[in-house]
């Protein structure tokens, strides 16, 4: 999955050509109204496991966790129409962090980048970049430590994929959802740890979970998969009226 889902004209921020550039943060978060997935830190787990189900999508190495926020592609269910995020629920780092995104180089090097599409940037009003004397703002370096943490979380987030690999944890599920109504939708292609595999572990492959932090996250991730119905009643609560 790609992690630069949202963004459109990614350019890497520089003192001397964006100097007067502001950015102005009241747009909402319209620009993920079209997006039903979005990239996770196995951090925020215990939070967005209240809101959303979270699952594992991708291929082999490639396999990361996700929020789904909608049940087909296109639909975020929790951006209203007004562009403001569903109140009451987590808001994702990976959407918190946007318009900006750290670039990484062959060489681990990072760069501050940002998508040059998104609406809010300005020269005359909203939150400053650089002080007039070329610092960073105080705003931008607070955005930079916020990104610098969320690529970290994102790496030993990775590891957490790999270790709960290497035990032959996530598998291949589909979720049958059924509505009191009699509707029912298939949610596939996607995978998610086997409780009884799970349950079946060695004293020492829990122990290992467990020193790593990533434990906690095992049960948050299971948990969450019964905000799987919550999403169903969102989707047929916005599905159009069929015309006979």
């Amino acid at each position: 999955m790609s992690t630069l889902l949202l963004y459109k004209e990614i350019k890497a921020l520089n003192r001397d050509q964006h100097k007067a550039l502001k950015l102005k943060t009241d747009k909402g978060c319209e620009f993920a109204a079209g997006t039903h997935i979005v990239p996770l830190a196995g951090l925020e787990f215990f939070q967005a496991a209240r809101s959303y189900p979270i699952v594992f999508i991708g291929e082999g190495d490639g396999l990361s966790p996700i929020a789904l926020m909608g049940l087909k592609q296109g639909l975020n269910s929790f951006v209203g129409d007004s562009g403001q995020w569903r109140s009451n629920t987590y808001v994702p780092a990976f959407i918190r962090r946007y318009p900006f995104v750290l670039a990484q180089s062959e060489n681990d090097e990072f760069t501050v980048c940002f998508d040059e599409g998104y609406a809010g940037w300005n020269e005359e009003e909203g939150r400053e970049l650089f002080a007039e004397s070329g610092e960073n703002s105080a705003y931008l370096d607070e955005m930079i430590q916020f990104l610098q943490n969320f690529t970290a979380e994102m790496q030993r987030t990775r590891q957490f994929v790999s270790m709960l690999r290497e035990m032959d944890l996530l598998v291949p599920r589909t979720l049958k959802l059924t509505h009191v109504s009699g509707e029912s939708f298939v949610l596939k292609d996607f995978h998610a740890v086997d409780e009884e595999r799970f349950l079946a572990l060695a004293d020492e492959q829990v122990l290992a979970l467990n020193k790593a932090g990533f434990l906690g996250w095992v049960y948050a991730h299971l948990m969450s998969l019964g905000n799987a119905n919550l999403l169903f009643e969102d989707y047929l609560a916005n599905k159009p009226a069929q015309t006979h």
